[in-house]
């Protein structure tokens, strides 16, 4: 079937579901959830997988491996909550478990909906990235100038209490002073385009223009892990 926007009643669903927080309350109502809030995904990555493999033909489109599961992982967390109230989907490589990928993605919360570009959380990505800054590579510049053409997203990242390089050019300063690196579109009031599905055609046509931001991102994780191989 083809996207035609996500249900307020799915997302109601979800965040009941949360807030029952029962094994029982799941199963019972575990097709409607999947109707209702899964398989919107599942039609939502059918349409975005045309434009999404022009970035990267090496996505992974399998929906089933792209999108999080409504039961939450409870091992390594003090909070036990067994199910969450949102999803979202990645669109990224191929991975070895447990390893990070470069990344699009898009999230439908109850309070908010967000999708952007993510990546440099492996060891030595960031450094590598760094790197490519300072030395004003070619990969960098580009990225850089998407991101300027794309004031609809914002550059993030948890950023550290202190500059690294505080001689560097002041408007590379955001991109150098993060432990990770991405951009992100946020929108908190305005619902109406995720339920109408309005949203995909500006999102898909901006994931194009951030096509060098994703591409630096995955020259660093490569340049990080050429780097651990030398060492090694």
């Amino acid at each position: 079937m083809a996207f035609t926007g996500f249900s307020a009643a799915g997302v109601d669903l979800l965040q009941l579901n949360r807030l029952q927080n029962s094994k029982e309350f799941y199963e019972e109502h575990k097709n409607e959830i999947k109707k209702l809030a899964i398989t919107p995904f599942y039609e939502l990555i059918e349409q975005m997988t045309p434009v999404m493999q022009q970035i990267d033909a090496q996505f992974v489109t399998v929906p089933s491996r792209m999108v999080s599961r409504v039961r939450r992982d409870t091992r390594y967390t003090k909070d036990k909550t067994l199910y969450r109230a949102n999803l979202w989907l990645f669109f990224r490589r191929a991975r070895r478990q447990h390893e990070s990928m470069p990344c699009y993605y898009f999230e439908l919360h109850p309070e908010y909906w967000a999708w952007g570009c993510w990546g440099a959380w492996g060891t030595g990505e960031m450094q590598a990235l760094r790197d490519m800054i300072l030395h004003e590579d070619r990969l960098f510049l580009d990225a850089f100038e998407a991101v300027e053409r794309c004031p609809e997203v914002t550059l993030a990242g948890e950023p550290y209490k202190r500059p690294k390089y505080p001689d560097a050019k002041p408007e590379y300063q955001s991109w150098l002073n993060r432990k990770e690196i991405g951009v992100d579109f946020r929108e908190s009031e305005d619902f109406a385009p995720v339920l109408d599905g309005s949203f995909v055609g500006p999102m898909l046509e901006t994931m194009k223009k951030l096509a060098p931001f994703y591409r630096f991102l995955l020259a660093g994780k490569e340049r990080a892990a050429a780097g651990r191989e030398v060492r090694l």
